[in-house]
């Protein structure tokens, strides 16, 4: 393979390394205990796919939504091996604690990272070029309708297809977002894999072995 990140190799790298770490985490040969951990997985892994290139360039927490929000103005990754054609990555990692995570705000904030990458490479931001949303979770209330009760907008379970162009209103209660969210002109889709279905009376979906693992959206404006 060609060593760049390119239009013609994105599509190819970005999933392909999800995929590699994927495999060794649930193979108990890579552990992964946090979103930063899984950051630092992909930017190794991402360099290994690209033979460690001396063109390959990362950075982290870069500020990049000044603009758009107050509370969290920088994002999880940028890649490139050429300054004209970057990639910016946002994560998630929502694991189960002794409570469980606040699901409700990790929806929400799951669907503002896409909305952001949207932005993104609209505006051409910093050269960005192409966006990913990667994410996996150890939590089966993720991938499930279920019932929820507030701020129903914010949907990330299994099957669930945005259209092109949605715009998600602002938040009903707290842990929402408090402005719309624009998401691209194009389908989203949250396909989730490495999960199995449970229950007699009530069917749930839960993950198959140590994580349920998000299918990478892409993000093209």
């Amino acid at each position: 393979m060609d060593a760049t990140i390119s239009d013609s190799t994105v599509d190819d790298l970005i999933p392909r390394a999800f995929q590699n770490i994927r495999t060794g985490v649930e193979a108990g040969k890579i552990a992964l205990s946090s979103e930063l951990t899984l950051r630092f997985l992909f930017v190794w892994e991402l360099g290994r796919l690209l033979g460690f290139s001396d063109l390959y360039r990362f950075d982290f927490e870069v500020e990049a939504f000044s603009d758009t929000d107050t509370d969290d103005r920088f994002l999880d990754l940028l890649v490139w091996t050429e300054p004209e054609y970057k990639v910016a990555c946002e994560f998630k990692l929502p694991k189960r604690g002794t409570s469980g995570s606040n699901t409700t705000q990790a929806r929400a904030k799951m669907c503002r990272d896409i909305s952001r990458l949207s932005y993104l490479v609209r505006k051409g931001v910093f050269s960005i070029k192409a966006g990913y949303f990667l994410c996996a979770t150890n939590e089966g209330s993720y991938l499930t309708a279920g019932r929820k009760e507030q701020n129903l907008q914010y949907k990330v379970h299994h099957r669930m297809v945005y259209p092109p162009g949605a715009v998600l209103p602002p938040r009903e209660h707290r842990n929402g977002i408090p402005r719309p969210l624009q998401f691209p002109n194009h389908e989203v889709a949250f396909i989730w894999e490495g999960i199995r279905e449970t229950g007699i009376i009530v069917k749930r979906l839960t993950p198959e072995g140590r994580f349920a693992w998000l299918r990478p959206v892409r993000v093209s404006g």
